[in-house]
């Protein structure tokens, strides 16, 4: 028997429109854009509005998801959210994505690692898939 292999197929992208650049943060605190490229290659990062949350960024990254590639919510079946911000602890930013996006079939969960979240959830998520547990899964993950 061919064991069932998992790959990513397509990616959603969303980011806040508001942006700090190192400038702005020149005027907060004693520092230099050219200390902070140096030392981490950040030149501009994007923050959320007071009314986004993690679920409603994960909303968003699967509806650019949707539009490029035809993605249609009823065939997923997992959600896996990797975040050290989650909306509230409970429900799970996993189940407000989930509803929010209408995917009736499908379960999740958050997983929390910190910056390793990326890499936990995409082992679980193909786990999943080369079990035969799942077809279709949408990860998503946000610091």
């Amino acid at each position: 028997m061919k064991p069932i292999r998992a790959k990513i197929t397509a990616l959603g992208m969303y980011a806040p429109e508001r942006i700090l650049t190192n400038a702005d943060f020149e005027k907060m605190v004693d520092t230099s854009d050219e200390w902070i490229r140096t030392r981490t290659g950040i030149v501009e990062r994007h923050i959320a509005s007071e009314d986004e949350a993690t679920s409603t960024m994960c909303i968003a990254a699967f509806r650019d998801l949707q539009r490029r590639f035809g993605v249609n919510p009823a065939e997923i079946d997992l959600i896996i959210v990797a975040t050290i911000t989650p909306d509230m602890f409970f429900p799970s930013t996993a189940a407000l994505v989930q509803d929010g996006i209408g995917a009736p079939k499908a379960f999740g969960f958050d997983v929390s690692a910190a910056c390793s979240g990326f890499i936990y959830a995409v082992a679980i998520g193909a786990q999943f898939i080369q079990n035969g547990n799942c077809r279709k899964s949408t990860g998503l993950w946000s610091r």
